[in-house]
């Protein structure tokens, strides 16, 4: 796995949060600037081929596969001779000054899990200004069996210039390598992904650790050996809908711990991955009176640009939209054009081709900015459910009960009245979630009327969507209680029930006493 840290600072140049977040970076990474300066000897640089910045990160499984870079050298003018340029670690000192800067413990990668492909020179040949690229051969295994320890590590790459007329410097290049143990479910449970149950959660990055996904494991009440995993789709909130004004471009913007989790993504993401579940990012409106529904041509391309960004430097399986919060009403005074009917699926359109067939896209419907989705002459002739995954209710008010939104059977008497919606064009009914719980559910007859829907609708979907799933946290909403009384109603019969224990942070405090409450709430 390789993320290209240059990848990032592209697709977030309007995003100006995340921009300043990756100063130091910038500052800490780039390369000597290039001089086009005719009446001196040609500056030599070396760039990693897979980063502008000359930071390429790798991530590899501990006694895993290994993994290649490819860097070269170039010159500011053409060469007026033969130079061989030499590359070589950089050293521990190197690692230990980078260290305190990063405030990241690297250790210095060892020269036997590293090796310079067919050796360690680059050739610049006279009248070129640019070398052939080298291979760096990395190695969680090299080839005597010894295994690489799982950690953070550091391969500076630097060089020097030998010709007739001394040694140029050609800056560094900084490998950063990360060599973990894959995740496996400690119970070893499995994700269920029977098509009579499919589950989407919500995680707010604000209150926890994405890794609390993989803790709500659901078991028989007469069978404890019967567990398997829940949370097919895990949503992380949240990023939105950003403005540039001076530009007028668009992007995407994580909050700033939704930023952090995805830049520590090896520790808090990937583990969820490898469980099974599919990752995803929420993004709304952002309150900028500009939104989803009135965009231009161009501010579309710029979106679906900056989100295929977002998702490929992460390594993430799609997106959730949920065009909430956006504030038309103030579009006017702002000078942004009114909402319209047709710039939300054409957004819809641009993203599915920008991410391709592979990465997830899902929509949350709610409101007026998704409510004329089953008109295809009001969206411009697009049949958005033909351009997402799956869409579901964005109804969850704890104000209110449990709504069952079910546009395909509105005539039901246990389906909600309150928000009645119509079928979005092009998509399957068994690819809609008809409810959305939140913990802040008012107590009611709800779990009776799914009940009495499900029995009553053969073609009912089985996607149950759980907005902001928690731990068991020291207050009136234990996590597990929203959930366990869902799976009577539906899972083959069965009586089943969250393993409750997967939940509890149970470590003990200073005073010695086990403390059950707050488990993966977050901890930077």
């Amino acid at each position: 796995m390789r993320r290209s840290i240059s990848a990032f600072i592209m697709w977030t140049a309007a995003a100006l949060t995340l921009a300043s977040g990756c100063q130091d970076l910038a500052i800490q990474y780039s390369p000597e600037a290039l001089q086009d300066i005719s009446d001196r000897q040609p500056v030599i640089s070396l760039h990693a081929e897979q980063s502008a910045d000359n930071v390429v990160i790798v991530v590899l499984n501990h006694g895993g596969k290994s993994a290649v870079e490819k860097i070269y050298a170039k010159a500011s003018l053409p060469s007026d001779g033969e130079k061989t340029i030499r590359l070589a670690s950089a050293g521990q000192e190197y690692v230990e000054q980078y260290s305190l800067r990063t405030g990241i413990d690297y250790k210095l990668l060892p020269q036997a899990f590293y090796a310079f492909a067919g050796g360690s020179a680059l050739e610049l040949h006279d009248g070129l200004q640019e070398t052939a690229a080298k291979q760096v051969q990395l190695f969680a295994k090299n080839k005597f069996g010894t295994v690489l320890d799982a950690g953070r590590y550091l391969l500076p790459i630097t060089a020097a210039v030998s010709e007739t007329d001394g040694d140029g410097s050609c800056g560094t290049v900084l490998i950063d390598l990360t060599v973990r143990e894959p995740y496996s479910d400690p119970d070893g449970c499995e994700l269920y992904t029977g098509e009579d149950m499919f589950t989407v959660f919500y995680l707010n990055t604000a209150v926890f650790d994405p890794r609390l996904a993989n803790d709500f494991i659901l078991e028989k009440i007469n069978d404890k050996s019967y567990r398997r995993g829940l949370g097919n789709i895990v949503n992380l909130r949240q990023a939105s809908l950003n403005y540039d004004a001076s530009t007028g471009a668009v992007s995407v913007k994580p909050t700033g711990d939704l930023r952090y989790v995805l830049e520590h993504f090896t520790e808090r993401v990937l583990p969820v991955q490898e469980s099974g579940r599919k990752v995803c990012v929420c993004i709304d409106g952002g309150a900028q009176g500009i939104g989803f529904c009135n965009l231009t041509d161009e501010q579309i391309g710029d979106f679906a640009h900056s989100v295929k960004r977002m998702v490929d430097y992460y390594g993430l399986d799609g997106v959730n939209l949920w065009d909430r919060n956006a504030n038309y009403a103030a579009a006017g005074e702002r000078g942004f054009p009114p909402a319209n009917t047709t710039s939300y699926p054409r957004l819809i359109k641009a993203l599915r081709e920008a991410l391709g067939q592979n990465r997830l896209l899902t929509i949350t419907d709610y409101e007026a900015p998704t409510e004329y989705f089953w008109d295809t002459e009001a969206t411009g002739g697009i049949r958005v459910g033909e351009h997402i995954d799956y869409a579901w209710s964005g109804y969850c008010s704890g104000d209110e009960p449990v709504q069952i939104v079910d546009p395909w059977h509105q005539e039901i008497s246990f389906v909600s009245k309150t928000h009645p919606r119509r079928p979005i064009a092009g998509l399957d009914p068994k690819r809609y979630g008809i409810t959305n719980v939140t913990c802040y559910r008012k107590q009611d007859e709800s779990l009776f009327a799914l009940e009495q829907y499900d029995k009553s609708v053969l073609t009912s979907s089985d996607i149950f969507v759980f907005y902001d799933v928690r731990s068991i946290l020291q207050d009136s909403y234990e996590g597990a209680n929203i959930i366990s009384g869902f799976w009577p109603v539906w899972y083959n019969d069965y009586m089943m029930s969250i393993k409750t224990g997967r939940l509890r942070n149970d470590r003990r405090d200073e005073t010695g006493a086990i403390n059950p409450y707050n488990k993966w709430v977050k901890d930077w």
